[in-house]
């Protein structure tokens, strides 16, 4: 930290040559592992600056060279100069004996001691930890480093602005813009609070919370409110889940993502305020629609296989894609939310309860049953209307869910295409692939795809899917090996031939565009305070007040499992250095006393 401190501690100097050693000083910041002294062969100490990976790699173990430590006590073997054991001899070899085994067994904690550190610091909580750390520190510099640049300018600004008037009324302006400067620096030091927030109405529900739609009070932003139990999340092991959304949500720049525009905790929850996306999901889209023509499927099949890819592109693999997570944006546009699972493996009670449903059908007699398109398609529509909760139920549903995930197995990015070709399957016919009359039949026909994929065809012998549609298809619901490996080649199939420009997918006119009242309408979501509405939450809900009551005596919140988790977003109107000088920028003054960028305006 004594690079830190010289940072504030520096000579003055010229300014915009003080604020370029600044920038290079947090430049040369470090961040990773703390190197440590350590000792070589000739006990000369030498600087370990290898990464905690390379410390912990089998070239790092210890190669003392025991035999040469305290050498003048050892026995001389020379026969020429061997002495006749005394009896003072005899007792410094006892002596020499339990120093050596002392020294043994202190090398022998150590060593244990060491192996404990490392397996500490290899630890990924310990490393998400790391990264929130060094986040925070370039974000903090980075940031102090833009309002010190801009509030040299809005000084010379405001200078050059009031230069002309008399000086009174000179003193009144300049006092005026020191005013508003300090209220900025407060509102910039001020974290959000769940206060801060006046909610709407609500507009989700899940296993560990609920998402509200709600206005910020001070700047009238509207956002998705998602407020989440803290106990839920640490008793479920989906710390890590919500950590990584809110990693994914801060880093994105994209279009194609939802955005975070605050993040922030109390002792009991977790708050993060997102951009509100008021078109509802895709699911609402293709219940009301039943299925949608060629046309319509290649536009909105596009831009998920977009907004995957900018997902792919942060490094992250969405694994439970399906129509829910696509939201429809006020223009009409898809943006990809929901990433909570991105994080690693999908929630271990799921996985084995779908296992087990797997392992259920494997034994059983298969004989599938020919149906027409139509019968299938009110089969269907029949299956989601009965089950009214289906898609939300706690197990889940494997329609879109690639095998190999269902089945634990190894696997990669590319199971996000799985789910994206059965979507694209869905939207044109009306069903999924895999679809049969009960849950079963369901996942009987996933457990043997291969038998059960077929090109659909109508009542008259036309096929449903035209030859390049269903050559897509099937080169995204196939074994790994067979399955496209990239977004290229994707934009390369003959099915998105039409489509010339991918950068400009945005700025095309959509097929549906929501008819919206207001910037508050949330007429595309589920009213909960609709009995029928609500109906479809029935499982989640009595899951969530089951684990509740279980978490409220056995579990024990730990804050530092949260720690990086406040955010802020650079957009926020609070933090806008326009509002300071706007006001006074049709006035004038002459005054230089403060224009020194490190100068504090009180």
């Amino acid at each position: 930290m004594a690079l830190i401190g010289g940072i504030f501690s520096r000579a003055s100097k010229d300014e915009e040559q003080y604020v370029d050693d600044l920038s290079r000083d947090v430049e040369s910041l470090n961040f990773g592992t703390p190197s440590s002294p350590r000792r070589g062969r000739n006990n000369v100490n030498t600087t370990a600056d290898d990464s905690a990976m390379q410390i912990c790699s089998p070239e790092r173990s210890p190669q003392h060279s025991y035999a040469q430590f305290n050498k003048e006590n050892t026995p001389n073997n020379s026969p020429s100069k061997r002495q006749s054991p005394t009896r003072s001899n005899v007792f410094n070899a006892h002596s020499n004996d339990n120093y050596n085994n002392n020294y043994n067994n202190s090398i022998f904690e150590n060593l244990k001691a060491e192996k404990e550190f490392y397996a500490k610091v290899n630890d990924p909580k310990t490393q998400r930890l790391v990264s929130a750390a060094q986040m925070y520190f370039l974000d903090y510099y980075c940031d102090l480093f833009d309002y010190v640049i801009n509030r040299k300018q809005r000084v010379q600004q405001v200078e050059n602005s009031l230069r002309t008037l008399p000086k009174e009324k000179a003193e009144m302006q300049w006092r005026n813009y020191i005013g508003r400067e300090r209220a900025f620096l407060r509102k910039r030091r001020i974290k959000p609070k769940h206060k801060d927030f006046d909610i709407i109405t609500q507009v989700g529900q899940g296993g560990y919370g609920q998402v509200f739609l709600a206005r910020k009070r001070d700047t009238k932003e509207i956002c998705a409110l998602k407020v989440l139990n803290k106990k839920l999340l640490s008793r479920s092991d989906e710390t890590r889940h919500v950590l990584t959304e809110r990693d994914i949500l801060t880093n994105t720049r994209s279009d194609w993502l939802v955005k975070l525009f605050y993040a922030f905790q109390d002792t009991e929850s977790l708050y993060m305020a997102m951009e509100f996306v008021p078109g509802g999901d895709f699911r609402t889209l293709l219940n009301n629609a039943g299925y949608l023509n060629p046309f319509h499927a290649r536009f909105y099949i596009s831009e998920m296989f977009a907004a995957v890819n900018a997902l792919h592109q942060l490094g992250f693999t969405h694994r439970d894609l399906k129509p829910e997570n696509f939201l429809i944006d006020a223009n009409g546009h898809i943006k990809l939310t929901d990433f909570g699972l991105a994080a690693g493996t999908i929630s271990t009670d799921r996985i084995e309860s779908m296992k087990l449903r797997l392992n259920q059908v494997k034994d059983l007699e298969y004989k599938p049953t020919e149906r027409s398109v139509s019968e299938r398609q009110k089969m269907y529509r029949s299956l989601r209307s009965k089950d009214i909760h289906y898609a939300h139920s706690i197990v889940g549903s494997p329609d879109y869910m690639a095998l190999e995930v269902l089945e634990g197995k190894s696997y990669d990015y590319t199971v996000d295409y799985w789910s994206l070709g059965c979507m694209l399957f869905e939207t044109i016919v009306g069903y999924t692939p895999f679809s049969g009359g009960s849950s079963d039949e369901t996942y009987g026909n996933l457990k043997r795809w291969k038998q059960v994929l077929r090109r659909p065809r109508y009542e008259d012998g036309r096929y449903v899917f035209s030859d390049r549609t269903w050559q897509f298809i099937t080169r995204l619901i196939a074994s790994p090996n067979d399955r496209l490996r990239s977004f290229k080649q994707i934009t390369e199939m003959a099915y998105f031939s039409d489509i010339k420009n991918w950068e400009t997918l945005r700025n095309t006119v959509p097929p549906f565009i929501p008819q919206l009242d207001n910037e508050e309408d949330a007429g595309y979501f589920d009213d909960f305070e609709n009995e029928s509405d609500m109906a479809k939450y029935k499982d989640v809900i009595a899951k969530r007040a089951h684990d509740e009551r279980i978490a409220q005596n056995s579990v024990k919140g730990d804050q530092k499992n949260f720690v990086g988790f406040t955010f802020k977003h650079k957009g926020n109107p609070n933090t806008d250095p326009n509002n300071i000088i706007a006001p006074i920028l049709t006035e004038n003054i002459n005054s230089t006393r403060y224009n020194s960028p490190f100068s504090t305006l009180y």
